[in-house]
Protein backbone atom coordinates (compact mmCIF):
# COMPACT_ATOMS: atom_id res chain seq x y z
CA UNK A 1 0.00 0.00 0.00
CA UNK A 2 1.60 3.30 -1.07
CA UNK A 3 1.43 6.54 0.88
CA UNK A 4 -1.58 7.91 -0.99
CA UNK A 5 -3.58 4.75 -0.35
CA UNK A 6 -2.54 4.83 3.29
CA UNK A 7 -3.71 8.44 3.49
CA UNK A 8 -7.08 7.53 2.09
CA UNK A 9 -7.48 4.59 4.43
CA UNK A 10 -6.66 6.76 7.43
CA UNK A 11 -8.99 9.56 6.28
CA UNK A 12 -5.91 11.63 5.89
CA UNK A 13 -6.60 13.74 2.87
CA UNK A 14 -5.69 16.63 5.10
CA UNK A 15 -3.29 17.73 2.46
CA UNK A 16 -1.47 20.00 4.82
CA UNK A 17 2.21 19.56 4.23
CA UNK A 18 5.15 21.67 5.03
CA UNK A 19 3.10 24.39 3.65
CA UNK A 20 5.22 25.23 1.07
CA UNK A 21 7.09 26.51 -1.67
CA UNK A 22 8.82 29.76 -1.30
CA UNK A 23 9.91 32.30 -3.82
CA UNK A 24 13.56 31.63 -4.59
CA UNK A 25 13.80 35.21 -5.83
CA UNK A 26 12.75 36.73 -2.52
CA UNK A 27 14.46 40.01 -2.02
CA UNK A 28 15.95 39.81 1.47
CA UNK A 29 19.15 37.95 2.22
CA UNK A 30 17.60 35.56 4.61
CA UNK A 31 17.68 33.11 7.28
CA UNK A 32 17.94 31.32 4.14
CA UNK A 33 15.31 33.70 4.91
CA UNK A 34 12.48 32.62 7.04
CA UNK A 35 10.75 34.31 4.21
CA UNK A 36 12.39 31.59 2.15
CA UNK A 37 11.75 28.76 4.55
CA UNK A 38 10.25 26.19 2.35
CA UNK A 39 7.83 24.42 4.48
CA UNK A 40 5.52 25.23 7.29
CA UNK A 41 5.28 25.71 10.99
CA UNK A 42 2.62 25.85 13.53
CA UNK A 43 2.47 27.71 16.80
CA UNK A 44 -0.21 28.86 19.20
CA UNK A 45 -0.85 31.01 22.22
CA UNK A 46 -4.25 30.37 23.87
CA UNK A 47 -6.93 29.31 21.43
CA UNK A 48 -10.03 28.02 23.12
CA UNK A 49 -12.49 26.09 21.03
CA UNK A 50 -16.10 25.33 21.51
CA UNK A 51 -18.92 24.67 19.16
CA UNK A 52 -22.26 26.03 20.31
CA UNK A 53 -24.27 26.04 17.10
CA UNK A 54 -21.81 25.62 14.27
CA UNK A 55 -18.97 27.75 15.41
CA UNK A 56 -16.40 26.57 17.88
CA UNK A 57 -16.54 29.46 20.27
CA UNK A 58 -13.85 30.71 22.55
CA UNK A 59 -14.23 28.55 25.59
CA UNK A 60 -14.30 24.89 26.33
CA UNK A 61 -17.01 22.37 25.80
CA UNK A 62 -17.39 18.88 27.11
CA UNK A 63 -17.19 16.15 24.53
CA UNK A 64 -20.04 13.79 25.24
CA UNK A 65 -20.26 11.37 22.37
CA UNK A 66 -22.61 8.45 22.51
CA UNK A 67 -20.61 5.25 21.87
CA UNK A 68 -23.20 4.34 19.25
CA UNK A 69 -22.38 7.52 17.34
CA UNK A 70 -18.71 6.63 17.10
CA UNK A 71 -17.36 6.74 13.57
CA UNK A 72 -14.67 4.57 12.15
CA UNK A 73 -12.19 6.57 10.09
CA UNK A 74 -13.51 4.88 6.96
CA UNK A 75 -16.99 6.24 7.65
CA UNK A 76 -15.84 9.85 7.78
CA UNK A 77 -15.96 12.00 4.71
CA UNK A 78 -12.77 11.44 2.76
CA UNK A 79 -12.43 15.05 1.69
CA UNK A 80 -9.08 16.67 2.34
CA UNK A 81 -8.85 19.00 5.33
CA UNK A 82 -7.19 22.41 5.40
CA UNK A 83 -6.80 25.07 8.07
CA UNK A 84 -7.45 28.52 6.59
CA UNK A 85 -6.36 31.58 8.58
CA UNK A 86 -8.01 34.95 7.88
CA UNK A 87 -5.49 37.74 8.43
CA UNK A 88 -5.31 41.47 7.75
CA UNK A 89 -5.63 44.91 9.27
CA UNK A 90 -8.30 45.65 11.86
CA UNK A 91 -11.72 46.38 10.29
CA UNK A 92 -10.78 44.87 6.93
CA UNK A 93 -13.79 42.56 7.26
CA UNK A 94 -12.22 39.24 8.29
CA UNK A 95 -14.93 38.16 10.75
CA UNK A 96 -17.72 39.39 8.48
CA UNK A 97 -16.30 37.40 5.56
CA UNK A 98 -15.88 34.33 7.76
CA UNK A 99 -19.47 34.65 8.96
CA UNK A 100 -20.72 35.03 5.40
CA UNK A 101 -18.84 31.88 4.37
CA UNK A 102 -20.57 29.92 7.13
CA UNK A 103 -23.96 31.30 6.15
CA UNK A 104 -23.50 30.56 2.45
CA UNK A 105 -22.23 27.03 3.15
CA UNK A 106 -25.31 26.25 5.25
CA UNK A 107 -23.62 26.24 8.63
CA UNK A 108 -25.85 29.02 10.00
CA UNK A 109 -29.61 29.23 9.49
CA UNK A 110 -31.74 32.27 8.68
CA UNK A 111 -33.19 32.44 12.18
CA UNK A 112 -29.74 32.76 13.72
CA UNK A 113 -28.86 35.49 11.24
CA UNK A 114 -32.06 37.37 12.13
CA UNK A 115 -31.16 37.14 15.80
CA UNK A 116 -27.69 38.57 15.11
CA UNK A 117 -29.17 41.34 12.95
CA UNK A 118 -31.46 42.36 15.79
CA UNK A 119 -28.63 42.26 18.33
CA UNK A 120 -26.34 44.35 16.09
CA UNK A 121 -29.11 46.89 15.49
CA UNK A 122 -29.66 47.25 19.23
CA UNK A 123 -25.95 48.11 19.53
CA UNK A 124 -26.29 50.60 16.63
CA UNK A 125 -23.90 48.44 14.63
CA UNK A 126 -26.18 47.17 11.87
CA UNK A 127 -23.34 46.14 9.53
CA UNK A 128 -21.63 43.97 12.16
CA UNK A 129 -24.21 41.19 12.29
CA UNK A 130 -22.29 38.76 10.06
CA UNK A 131 -19.18 39.21 12.21
CA UNK A 132 -21.18 38.01 15.23
CA UNK A 133 -21.09 34.48 13.78
CA UNK A 134 -17.31 34.45 14.32
CA UNK A 135 -16.95 36.98 17.14
CA UNK A 136 -18.76 35.09 19.86
CA UNK A 137 -17.96 36.84 23.12
CA UNK A 138 -19.50 40.07 24.35
CA UNK A 139 -16.23 42.02 24.48
CA UNK A 140 -15.64 41.39 20.78
CA UNK A 141 -19.18 42.33 19.85
CA UNK A 142 -19.17 45.56 21.85
CA UNK A 143 -15.77 46.70 20.53
CA UNK A 144 -16.21 45.29 17.04
CA UNK A 145 -12.72 43.80 17.32
CA UNK A 146 -11.70 40.14 17.26
CA UNK A 147 -9.55 39.32 20.29
CA UNK A 148 -9.07 35.55 20.28
CA UNK A 149 -8.74 33.21 17.32
CA UNK A 150 -12.24 32.11 16.34
CA UNK A 151 -12.79 28.66 14.85
CA UNK A 152 -15.50 27.35 12.58
CA UNK A 153 -15.94 24.63 9.98
CA UNK A 154 -17.37 24.50 6.49
CA UNK A 155 -17.20 22.22 3.47
CA UNK A 156 -17.13 22.51 -0.29
CA UNK A 157 -17.58 19.69 -2.78
CA UNK A 158 -13.96 18.58 -2.51
CA UNK A 159 -12.60 19.88 0.80
CA UNK A 160 -13.23 20.35 4.51
CA UNK A 161 -12.02 23.65 5.95
CA UNK A 162 -11.42 24.99 9.43
CA UNK A 163 -11.58 28.79 9.52
CA UNK A 164 -9.14 30.44 11.91
CA UNK A 165 -10.33 34.03 12.33
CA UNK A 166 -7.25 35.93 13.55
CA UNK A 167 -7.46 39.31 15.30
CA UNK A 168 -6.28 42.30 13.26
CA UNK A 169 -5.48 44.77 16.02
CA UNK A 170 -1.79 45.19 16.83
CA UNK A 171 -2.47 44.56 20.52
CA UNK A 172 -3.45 40.98 19.70
CA UNK A 173 -0.63 40.00 17.32
CA UNK A 174 0.42 37.08 19.58
CA UNK A 175 -3.06 35.64 19.08
CA UNK A 176 -2.77 36.21 15.33
CA UNK A 177 0.52 34.27 15.43
CA UNK A 178 -1.29 31.42 17.16
CA UNK A 179 -3.79 31.22 14.32
CA UNK A 180 -1.27 31.55 11.49
CA UNK A 181 0.97 28.91 13.02
CA UNK A 182 -1.78 26.29 12.62
CA UNK A 183 -2.73 27.28 9.07
CA UNK A 184 -2.15 25.60 5.74
CA UNK A 185 -3.56 28.48 3.69
CA UNK A 186 -3.86 32.21 4.35
CA UNK A 187 -6.66 34.54 3.28
CA UNK A 188 -5.39 38.11 3.46
CA UNK A 189 -8.42 40.39 3.70
CA UNK A 190 -7.86 43.93 2.41
CA UNK A 191 -10.42 46.72 2.54
CA UNK A 192 -10.90 48.53 -0.76
CA UNK A 193 -12.75 51.39 0.94
CA UNK A 194 -11.10 54.73 0.37
CA UNK A 195 -8.50 55.35 3.08
CA UNK A 196 -8.82 51.95 4.76
CA UNK A 197 -6.40 50.10 2.49
CA UNK A 198 -3.85 52.89 2.92
CA UNK A 199 -4.17 52.79 6.73
CA UNK A 200 -3.56 49.04 6.83
CA UNK A 201 -0.74 49.07 4.31
CA UNK A 202 1.27 52.05 5.51
CA UNK A 203 4.03 51.70 8.07
CA UNK A 204 2.48 50.69 11.37
CA UNK A 205 -0.52 49.02 9.71
CA UNK A 206 -1.10 45.35 10.33
CA UNK A 207 -1.37 44.31 6.67
CA UNK A 208 2.42 44.34 6.31
CA UNK A 209 3.21 42.63 9.61
CA UNK A 210 0.55 39.96 9.07
CA UNK A 211 1.97 39.09 5.64
CA UNK A 212 5.51 38.81 6.98
CA UNK A 213 4.42 36.74 9.97
CA UNK A 214 2.28 34.44 7.83
CA UNK A 215 5.21 33.69 5.54
CA UNK A 216 7.54 33.17 8.49
CA UNK A 217 5.07 30.79 10.12
CA UNK A 218 4.82 28.63 7.02
CA UNK A 219 1.70 29.94 5.30
CA UNK A 220 3.04 29.61 1.76
CA UNK A 221 -0.25 29.79 -0.14
CA UNK A 222 -2.10 33.11 0.06
CA UNK A 223 -5.43 34.33 -1.28
CA UNK A 224 -5.58 38.12 -1.25
CA UNK A 225 -9.27 39.07 -1.15
CA UNK A 226 -10.01 42.71 -1.87
CA UNK A 227 -13.09 43.23 0.28
CA UNK A 228 -15.74 45.96 0.45
CA UNK A 229 -15.77 46.31 -3.34
CA UNK A 230 -19.45 47.26 -3.03
CA UNK A 231 -18.62 50.30 -0.88
CA UNK A 232 -19.87 53.61 -2.37
CA UNK A 233 -16.27 54.88 -2.51
CA UNK A 234 -15.33 51.90 -4.70
CA UNK A 235 -18.45 50.62 -6.50
CA UNK A 236 -16.58 47.64 -7.99
CA UNK A 237 -14.11 49.90 -9.77
CA UNK A 238 -11.35 48.00 -11.55
CA UNK A 239 -9.05 50.99 -11.10
CA UNK A 240 -9.19 50.65 -7.30
CA UNK A 241 -8.68 46.88 -7.47
CA UNK A 242 -5.66 47.31 -9.76
CA UNK A 243 -4.23 50.08 -7.58
CA UNK A 244 -4.27 47.80 -4.53
CA UNK A 245 -2.70 44.97 -6.51
CA UNK A 246 0.07 47.21 -7.85
CA UNK A 247 1.08 48.13 -4.30
CA UNK A 248 0.70 44.67 -2.77
CA UNK A 249 2.56 42.61 -5.40
CA UNK A 250 6.04 44.14 -4.83
CA UNK A 251 5.59 43.87 -1.07
CA UNK A 252 4.49 40.23 -1.29
CA UNK A 253 7.57 39.47 -3.38
CA UNK A 254 9.94 41.06 -0.87
CA UNK A 255 8.16 39.09 1.87
CA UNK A 256 9.17 35.87 0.11
CA UNK A 257 6.02 34.96 -1.82
CA UNK A 258 6.19 33.67 -5.37
CA UNK A 259 3.31 35.83 -6.54
CA UNK A 260 2.72 33.96 -9.80
CA UNK A 261 2.70 30.54 -8.17
CA UNK A 262 1.51 30.95 -4.60
CA UNK A 263 -0.67 34.10 -4.48
CA UNK A 264 -4.06 34.81 -6.01
CA UNK A 265 -6.06 38.06 -5.91
CA UNK A 266 -9.85 38.26 -6.13
CA UNK A 267 -12.52 40.89 -5.37
CA UNK A 268 -15.38 40.20 -2.95
CA UNK A 269 -18.01 41.77 -0.75
CA UNK A 270 -17.99 39.99 2.60
CA UNK A 271 -21.04 41.82 3.89
CA UNK A 272 -23.42 40.83 1.09
CA UNK A 273 -21.59 37.65 0.02
CA UNK A 274 -20.70 38.63 -3.54
CA UNK A 275 -18.09 36.42 -5.28
CA UNK A 276 -17.78 34.10 -2.28
CA UNK A 277 -19.79 30.96 -3.03
CA UNK A 278 -20.83 31.89 -6.56
CA UNK A 279 -19.08 34.02 -9.13
CA UNK A 280 -20.00 37.68 -9.20
CA UNK A 281 -22.67 38.55 -11.75
CA UNK A 282 -21.47 40.46 -14.80
CA UNK A 283 -24.11 43.09 -14.14
CA UNK A 284 -22.35 43.83 -10.83
CA UNK A 285 -18.71 43.49 -11.94
CA UNK A 286 -18.26 43.25 -15.69
CA UNK A 287 -14.46 43.00 -15.68
CA UNK A 288 -13.96 40.01 -13.34
CA UNK A 289 -13.53 36.65 -15.11
CA UNK A 290 -11.77 34.77 -12.33
CA UNK A 291 -13.03 32.33 -9.68
CA UNK A 292 -15.09 32.97 -6.58
CA UNK A 293 -13.56 32.42 -3.14
CA UNK A 294 -14.86 28.85 -2.74
CA UNK A 295 -13.44 27.87 -6.13
CA UNK A 296 -10.08 29.46 -5.31
CA UNK A 297 -9.86 27.59 -1.99
CA UNK A 298 -10.75 24.28 -3.65
CA UNK A 299 -8.07 24.80 -6.30
CA UNK A 300 -5.21 25.33 -3.84
CA UNK A 301 -2.75 22.44 -3.95
CA UNK A 302 -0.93 21.48 -0.78
CA UNK A 303 1.51 18.53 -0.86
CA UNK A 304 0.56 15.47 1.18
CA UNK A 305 2.38 14.59 4.37
CA UNK A 306 3.62 11.14 5.21
CA UNK A 307 1.23 9.54 7.72
CA UNK A 308 3.96 7.08 8.71
CA UNK A 309 6.34 9.72 10.11
CA UNK A 310 7.04 10.10 13.85
CA UNK A 311 3.96 11.44 15.60
CA UNK A 312 4.02 15.13 16.54
CA UNK A 313 1.08 17.16 17.88
CA UNK A 314 1.88 20.47 19.60
CA UNK A 315 -0.69 21.07 22.35
CA UNK A 316 -2.56 24.36 22.12
CA UNK A 317 -5.02 23.77 24.96
CA UNK A 318 -6.20 21.21 27.50
CA UNK A 319 -9.24 20.62 29.71
CA UNK A 320 -10.96 17.97 31.82
CA UNK A 321 -13.74 15.82 30.44
CA UNK A 322 -13.92 12.24 31.70
CA UNK A 323 -10.14 12.44 31.84
CA UNK A 324 -7.59 14.82 30.37
CA UNK A 325 -8.30 16.15 26.87
CA UNK A 326 -5.63 17.92 24.83
CA UNK A 327 -6.15 19.89 21.62
CA UNK A 328 -3.84 20.47 18.70
CA UNK A 329 -3.05 19.92 15.06
CA UNK A 330 -1.18 16.81 13.94
CA UNK A 331 2.01 17.98 12.26
CA UNK A 332 3.45 14.55 11.51
CA UNK A 333 2.49 10.88 11.64
CA UNK A 334 -0.74 9.22 12.68
CA UNK A 335 -2.41 8.33 15.97
CA UNK A 336 -4.75 5.48 16.90
CA UNK A 337 -7.01 4.83 19.82
CA UNK A 338 -4.98 2.78 22.32
CA UNK A 339 -1.59 4.17 21.27
CA UNK A 340 1.07 4.79 23.90
CA UNK A 341 2.69 8.23 23.56
CA UNK A 342 4.89 10.67 25.47
CA UNK A 343 3.86 14.15 26.60
CA UNK A 344 7.06 16.09 26.01
CA UNK A 345 9.24 17.73 27.28
CA UNK A 346 8.59 15.93 30.57
CA UNK A 347 8.44 12.52 28.87
CA UNK A 348 5.27 11.50 30.70
CA UNK A 349 3.93 8.20 29.29
CA UNK A 350 0.24 8.40 28.35
CA UNK A 351 -2.33 6.26 26.58
CA UNK A 352 -4.77 7.50 23.94
CA UNK A 353 -8.29 6.77 25.21
CA UNK A 354 -10.29 8.57 22.51
CA UNK A 355 -9.78 10.75 19.43
CA UNK A 356 -12.15 13.42 18.11
CA UNK A 357 -12.10 15.25 14.76
CA UNK A 358 -14.46 18.17 15.22
CA UNK A 359 -17.35 16.48 17.03
CA UNK A 360 -16.81 13.03 15.48
CA UNK A 361 -15.18 10.29 17.50
CA UNK A 362 -12.75 8.31 15.33
CA UNK A 363 -10.38 5.43 15.88
CA UNK A 364 -7.42 7.01 14.14
CA UNK A 365 -6.31 10.24 12.47
CA UNK A 366 -3.39 11.54 10.49
CA UNK A 367 -1.43 14.67 9.62
CA UNK A 368 -3.22 17.96 9.11
CA UNK A 369 -6.20 17.11 11.31
CA UNK A 370 -7.28 19.26 14.26
CA UNK A 371 -7.79 16.81 17.11
CA UNK A 372 -9.06 16.54 20.64
CA UNK A 373 -7.34 13.59 22.26
CA UNK A 374 -8.45 12.12 25.56
CA UNK A 375 -5.48 10.76 27.51
CA UNK A 376 -4.98 8.56 30.55
CA UNK A 377 -1.87 8.70 32.73
CA UNK A 378 -1.64 12.45 33.18
CA UNK A 379 -3.60 15.28 34.82
CA UNK A 380 -4.51 18.41 32.91
CA UNK A 381 -2.62 20.61 35.40
CA UNK A 382 0.59 18.82 34.36
CA UNK A 383 0.23 19.99 30.75
CA UNK A 384 1.06 23.43 29.36
CA UNK A 385 0.46 25.02 25.98
CA UNK A 386 3.58 24.27 23.95
CA UNK A 387 3.99 20.71 25.20
CA UNK A 388 4.03 18.14 22.41
CA UNK A 389 2.32 14.76 22.12
CA UNK A 390 4.98 12.56 20.52
CA UNK A 391 5.72 8.97 19.60
CA UNK A 392 7.54 6.81 22.13
CA UNK A 393 9.96 5.36 19.58
CA UNK A 394 11.00 8.80 18.31
CA UNK A 395 10.18 11.53 20.85
CA UNK A 396 10.74 15.19 20.06
CA UNK A 397 13.96 16.74 21.49
CA UNK A 398 13.60 18.81 24.66
CA UNK A 399 16.18 21.59 25.07
CA UNK A 400 17.01 24.76 26.96
CA UNK A 401 19.51 25.94 24.32
CA UNK A 402 19.61 25.65 20.55
CA UNK A 403 21.45 27.05 17.56
CA UNK A 404 19.59 29.19 15.08
CA UNK A 405 19.98 31.12 11.88
CA UNK A 406 18.33 34.45 12.51
CA UNK A 407 17.30 37.27 10.21
CA UNK A 408 17.03 40.65 11.87
CA UNK A 409 13.98 42.53 10.56
CA UNK A 410 13.70 45.75 12.52
CA UNK A 411 15.16 46.30 15.97
CA UNK A 412 13.50 48.83 18.23
CA UNK A 413 14.88 52.36 17.85
CA UNK A 414 17.51 51.09 15.39
CA UNK A 415 19.25 49.30 18.23
CA UNK A 416 21.93 46.65 17.80
CA UNK A 417 21.67 42.94 18.60
CA UNK A 418 24.43 41.52 20.80
CA UNK A 419 24.94 38.60 23.14
CA UNK A 420 22.59 39.23 26.06
CA UNK A 421 19.70 40.53 23.91
CA UNK A 422 16.37 39.34 25.33
CA UNK A 423 13.09 38.76 23.51
CA UNK A 424 9.97 36.56 23.46
CA UNK A 425 10.26 33.39 21.39
CA UNK A 426 7.23 32.12 19.43
CA UNK A 427 7.77 28.61 18.01
CA UNK A 428 4.80 26.32 17.16
CA UNK A 429 2.53 26.65 20.22
CA UNK A 430 5.33 27.83 22.54
CA UNK A 431 5.65 31.36 23.90
CA UNK A 432 8.81 31.62 26.00
CA UNK A 433 11.24 34.32 27.07
CA UNK A 434 14.68 33.82 25.57
CA UNK A 435 18.16 35.34 25.42
CA UNK A 436 20.75 35.44 22.65
CA UNK A 437 23.76 34.08 24.53
CA UNK A 438 26.29 33.94 21.68
CA UNK A 439 26.73 35.42 18.21
CA UNK A 440 28.71 32.89 16.19
CA UNK A 441 28.94 34.22 12.65
CA UNK A 442 27.30 36.63 10.22
CA UNK A 443 26.15 35.37 6.84
CA UNK A 444 27.34 37.07 3.66
CA UNK A 445 24.19 38.31 1.86
CA UNK A 446 25.64 37.42 -1.55
CA UNK A 447 27.25 34.03 -0.96
CA UNK A 448 24.96 32.94 1.92
CA UNK A 449 28.11 31.65 3.64
CA UNK A 450 29.68 32.70 6.97
CA UNK A 451 31.82 35.82 6.77
CA UNK A 452 35.36 35.54 8.06
CA UNK A 453 35.20 38.47 10.42
CA UNK A 454 34.57 38.30 14.13
CA UNK A 455 31.25 39.82 15.18
CA UNK A 456 30.17 41.37 18.45
CA UNK A 457 26.91 42.93 17.26
CA UNK A 458 24.64 43.12 14.20
CA UNK A 459 22.08 45.62 12.89
CA UNK A 460 18.82 45.55 10.94
CA UNK A 461 18.85 43.28 7.90
CA UNK A 462 21.71 41.07 9.09
CA UNK A 463 21.55 37.29 9.00
CA UNK A 464 23.45 35.62 11.84
CA UNK A 465 24.09 32.22 13.31
CA UNK A 466 23.62 32.40 17.06
CA UNK A 467 22.90 30.43 20.20
CA UNK A 468 19.59 31.01 22.00
CA UNK A 469 18.76 30.06 25.58
CA UNK A 470 15.39 29.70 27.33
CA UNK A 471 14.60 29.28 31.01
CA UNK A 472 12.44 26.15 30.70
CA UNK A 473 12.69 22.96 28.68
CA UNK A 474 10.98 23.38 25.31
CA UNK A 475 10.30 21.04 22.39
CA UNK A 476 11.86 22.01 19.07
CA UNK A 477 13.03 20.24 15.93
CA UNK A 478 15.66 21.22 13.39
CA UNK A 479 14.06 23.09 10.54
CA UNK A 480 15.62 20.68 8.04
CA UNK A 481 13.81 17.76 9.69
CA UNK A 482 10.46 19.30 10.72
CA UNK A 483 10.04 22.80 9.25
CA UNK A 484 6.75 23.36 11.07
CA UNK A 485 8.43 22.73 14.43
CA UNK A 486 11.71 24.47 13.63
CA UNK A 487 10.86 28.01 12.54
CA UNK A 488 10.21 30.85 14.94
CA UNK A 489 9.78 34.57 15.49
CA UNK A 490 11.31 36.85 18.11
CA UNK A 491 9.22 39.72 19.46
CA UNK A 492 9.84 42.48 21.94
CA UNK A 493 7.60 45.30 23.18
CA UNK A 494 4.83 44.20 20.86
CA UNK A 495 6.95 44.17 17.71
CA UNK A 496 8.41 41.35 15.61
CA UNK A 497 12.15 42.02 15.46
CA UNK A 498 13.52 38.82 13.92
CA UNK A 499 12.60 35.50 12.34
CA UNK A 500 14.66 32.35 12.34
CA UNK A 501 15.03 28.62 12.10
CA UNK A 502 16.57 25.96 14.31
CA UNK A 503 19.76 24.50 12.81
CA UNK A 504 22.48 21.95 13.55
CA UNK A 505 25.32 23.10 15.78
CA UNK A 506 27.70 25.15 13.62
CA UNK A 507 30.80 23.49 12.23
CA UNK A 508 34.17 23.81 13.92
CA UNK A 509 35.10 26.28 11.17
CA UNK A 510 32.20 28.55 12.06
CA UNK A 511 33.05 28.26 15.73
CA UNK A 512 36.65 29.36 15.10
CA UNK A 513 35.44 32.43 13.27
CA UNK A 514 33.86 33.77 16.42
CA UNK A 515 36.66 32.83 18.79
Amino acid sequence: MDIEEEIRSLQLDSAAEDNGVVNPEAAHPEVENSNKMEEDSKEEVHTHSVKPEVVEQKGKEKINVDPEEEHDEMELDKKRHLNVVFIGHVDAGKSTTGGQILFLSGQVDDRTIQKYEKEAKEKSRESWYMAYIMDTNEEERVKGKTVEVGRAHFETESSRFTILDAPGHKSYVPNMISGASQADVGVLVISARKGEFETGYERGGQTREHVQLAKTLGVSKLLVVVNKMDDPTVNWAKERYDEIGSKMVPFLKTSGYNVKKDVQFLPISGLVGTNIKNRVDKTVCSWWDGPCLFEALDAIEIPLRDPKGPFRMPIIDKFKDMGTVVMGKVESGSVREGDSLFVMPNKVPVKVVAIFIDEDKVKRAGPGENLRVRLSGIEDEDILSGFVLASVANPIPAVTEFFAQLQILELLDNAILTAGYKAVLHIHSIVEECEIIELISQMDPKTKKPMKKQIRFVKNGAVVVCKIQVNNLICVEKFADFPQLGRFTLRTEGKTIAVGKVIDPPSTYSRKLSS
